[in-house]
């Protein structure tokens, strides 16, 4: 049944049946037949189907509630009660889209598994917080994977790929992407961080000719300025602005499949720190 609850939970994650086959690698009747199975052995009926859709009913969210839970005291079984007394600092940094989303479940858990020990969580931009990984300043950290080879005493896992978008405002009518970025004033991804480095790539390679009026790095001022009619900008399908994206106009960028920016969590390799090894191993996996 574990592997039909991680499933499920999956599938809340990720919003589709089929959304879910393609992140986990199985087919979408895979997944259909794992919580067909589900069901028949709880006795209740996860998901109101409308047609080919399916959507989580109450018991559905019930179930995901409790599975999480079975989740997180699954793996405490692993974990050795030696570690579980540790009382040192654990020092993590995120990237503030990451801090959003990801990090306070990431943070629960850490502190189920770790209750002693001292949790810092460092705000950064993503090569500060590499170069920290690197000289020891921090154990771990979530950031943009860069655009070029990690420095070889460092490993990292990825935690998902977030796409690129052109956003304006919803006054603009043009259509053509080309025609926008050539004819609105650009309000560029800041060219030093790695969003930025491959929003750049995007633009030399399709030989757009952007004019550029201000060069921002929080993604948050970038959408609102645009909201304020200033210009047009490129930025990661990502934060607290899809919230209100309705005064904006979002134009996808084709090809998404090679247009993203990956989110990783670095560490120095297992010979270097195993507490931060186990913490990877164990909470994110």
């Amino acid at each position: 049944m574990l592997t039909e609850l991680k499933t499920l939970i999956a599938i809340k994650k990720y919003g589709s049946f089929s959304a879910t086959g393609k992140e986990i690698g199985l087919t979408q009747a895979a997944i259909s037949a794992q919580i067909k199975s589900l069901e028949q052995q709880l006795r209740i009926q996860l998901f109101d189907r409308v047609g080919r859709n399916a959507y989580l009913n109450s018991e559905g969210l019930r179930v995901i509630s409790l599975a999480e839970e079975m989740m997180i005291l699954t793996e405490k079984m692993k974990f050795s009660p030696s570690l579980a007394q540790y009382r040192g600092e654990i020092k993590v940094g995120a990237i503030s889209t990451v801090q959003i989303d990801f990090i306070p479940s990431f943070l629960k858990k850490l502190v189920t598994y770790f209750p002693n020990a001292r949790i810092n969580l460092i705000p950064g931009v993503s090569d500060a917080l590499l170069e920290a990984v690197i000289d020891n300043s921090l154990d771990l950290a979530f950031m943009i994977k860069p655009p070029f080879p990690l420095d070889h005493s460092v490993e990292y896992s990825t935690l998902r790929k977030e796409e690129f978008i052109l956003i304006t405002h919803p006054s603009i009518e043009k259509k053509n992407i080309q025609e926008i970025l050539e004819t609105q004033p650009f309000i560029r991804y800041n060219y030093k961080s790695f969003g930025g480095m491959l929003v750049q790539d995007f633009i030399h390679q399709n030989l757009f000719k952007t004019k550029d009026l201000i060069e921002v790095d929080e993604i948050e001022a970038i959408v609102k300025m645009v909201e304020d009619n200033l210009g047009v900008s490129i930025i990661p399908n990502v934060g607290l602005w899809k919230e209100r994206a309705q005064h904006v106009k979002i134009f996808p960028l084709e090809p998404q499949s090679t247009f993203f920016r990956e989110i990783i969590v670095l560490s120095k390799k297992a010979k270097h720190n195993f507490i931060t090894n186990k913490i990877i191993r164990d909470i994110l996996q």
